[in-house]
């Protein structure tokens, strides 16, 4: 009876890592760029010691979660420095702690001149370096490789890369990734401008997962209770007959 109560805690145990990663892609259905996560379930198998002719046990695990890595709805902004990719590419900024990848293209200008992200980090061009745009730019083109011309001027080119296992790159908050994987340039990646990557979460979809996983763990929660139920009558009526 042990191992039943054992099983189904391991399973709800999952169930609450499931709802941990369902809020947190609910959380961010509005943030550009972001890309879903979805738990991996699996199980594996305890020998039972006490009884060698039982199978194995089968216990409920969740080892990792994995990026949808889809793109995002993309959606019209007309703003200027607002950048969209088209493509399994990323883009590269300059963090304090080292560079970044992000599919959020919501981007600015600081006051030196700098193209950076809503953060303050410095966006990086295809050659690795920062881009700084000549001051009082007037018209400024971006086109579908990244190259940014202002007022008919060459001004740099916003860099796109790939990775060729992007599911191994580590989520650094929300929008952000590192890589431990050298980046290439990607080839067939586009760029559009005055459009944003939305979110590729789908808010009602999470919404019923939310549901779905709530009954779950009603579910087992109740079982378990039955089980310590069945548990402590067994106990009390082996008492009784020992008396």
């Amino acid at each position: 009876m042990d191992n039943s109560i054992y099983i189904t805690l391991s399973r709800q145990m999952a169930l609450f890592r499931d709802m941990e990663v369902t809020a947190n892609n609910i959380a961010n259905v509005d943030t550009p760029g972001y890309q879903g996560e979805k738990l991996l379930f699996s199980d594996f198998l305890v020998k039972d010691v006490q009884n060698t002719d039982r199978r194995n046990t089968a216990y409920a695990l969740d080892p990792m979660t994995y990026r949808d890595t889809s793109s995002g709805r993309m959606k019209t902004t007309g703003n200027t420095f607002d950048v969209a990719i088209s493509g399994d590419a990323y883009f590269q900024v300059q963090s304090p702690l080292g560079v970044r990848y992000t599919r959020s293209g919501n981007f600015q200008v600081d006051a030196e001149g700098n193209l950076v992200t809503v953060e303050g980090y410095p966006v990086l061009g295809n050659d690795g370096g920062t881009i700084t745009l000549p001051q009082n730019a007037v018209n400024v083109d971006i086109n579908g490789s990244g190259q940014i011309t202002v007022d008919g001027q060459d001004a740099g080119q916003i860099g796109m890369v790939e990775f060729a296992n992007p599911q191994g790159m580590t989520r650094l908050g929300n929008n952000f990734y590192t890589a431990t994987e050298t980046p290439i340039p990607s080839e067939t990646a586009r760029m559009a401008q005055g459009v944003l990557e939305s979110s590729n979460v789908t808010a009602v979809t999470e919404m019923v997962r939310v549901m779905n996983v709530s009954r779950a763990v009603g579910n087992t929660a109740k079982f378990i209770e039955t089980m310590y139920d069945l548990e402590r009558r067994t106990g009390q009526i082996y008492a009784r007959q020992q008396a």
